[in-house]
């Protein structure tokens, strides 16, 4: 088995579920994700069917010995979920797969060095050396200079999220217990359930009106700490749609380039 020098295992995560790809596929745009994460990007295109970019046939009509890949769904529209850019179908990554079952890199939390595709079973049931965040490090970032950057509907939305309104406030993922802000559900987790069975389904995501209720995160303490380390609120309109919303950060980022 392969051991290269350094692995960065960030190149075999995917962006959407924040875990190691499993059954990867890639767009025209050439993103990967995890092929169930692709169910939550299909949707009715905006523009024309010859407008969109198909998963490029060169990629599928030549196939080599070793790699054949196919296009699915050709007739379905996906929207890519880091660059939005609107494709139909969707090929198998074969070479990222063959990358998955060769090169190996350490488990984050115990350093057992293991083959990529193993990781993330392995990282689910790892109880060694769990990774503590530092609480404060959290509450940090919302401190006077931060606040002063923020827009009016910014500040008055987080005064919102701190009163338990609109999203911002959860509940464990392992017990009843609620009403807790992001920071205040990582630390109850860290001293309530670190060693219990750590697939759960997010709270957070759960509770997005792009969230599904049923998602199982391999390990939803990772999950948080990787993917949620700020409120929505201060950021998300949610009376606003994706185009409106894009339009809007382009039309601020102009403004200051």
């Amino acid at each position: 088995m392969a051991t290269p020098p350094s692995i960065d295992l960030e190149d075999f995560t995917c962006s959407i579920c924040r875990e190691i790809f499993e059954n990867p596929v890639c767009l025209s745009c050439s993103h990967c994700f995890c092929h169930a994460c692709l169910n939550g990007l299909k949707k009715s295109p905006t523009s024309s069917s010859s407008d969109l970019s198909s998963v490029p046939q060169s990629q599928s009509s030549t196939p080599t010995l070793i790699y054949k890949p196919k296009v699915h769904e050709t007739n379905q529209c996906f929207s890519c979920a880091i660059c939005r850019k609107e494709s139909l179908g969707y090929l198998d990554c074969l070479d990222l797969v063959a990358d998955l079952k060769t090169l190996e890199a350490p488990c984050p939390q115990c350093k057992q060095s293991l083959l990529i595709c193993n990781l993330r079973k392995h990282m689910e049931q790892c109880t060694q050396t769990k990774k503590k965040i530092n609480v404060n490090d959290i509450k940090n970032i919302f401190n006077p200079d931060f606040l002063k950057q923020l827009s009016t509907p910014q500040v008055q939305a987080l005064e919102k999220a701190r009163e338990g309104e609109n999203r911002s406030t959860f509940q464990c993922p392992y017990c009843v217990t609620a009403n807790l802000v992001v920071e205040d559900l990582c630390k109850h987790i860290e001293e309530n359930h670190l060693n219990e069975e750590p697939q759960r389904v997010c709270p957070i995501c759960a509770s997005m009106p792009w969230g599904d209720k049923h998602k199982l995160s391999a390990n939803v303490y990772q999950h948080i700490v990787s993917r949620h380390r700020f409120s929505y609120e201060t950021y998300v309109n949610y009376d606003q749609n994706e185009d409106d919303m894009i339009a809007e950060a382009v039309e601020r980022s102009m403004l200051y380039y």
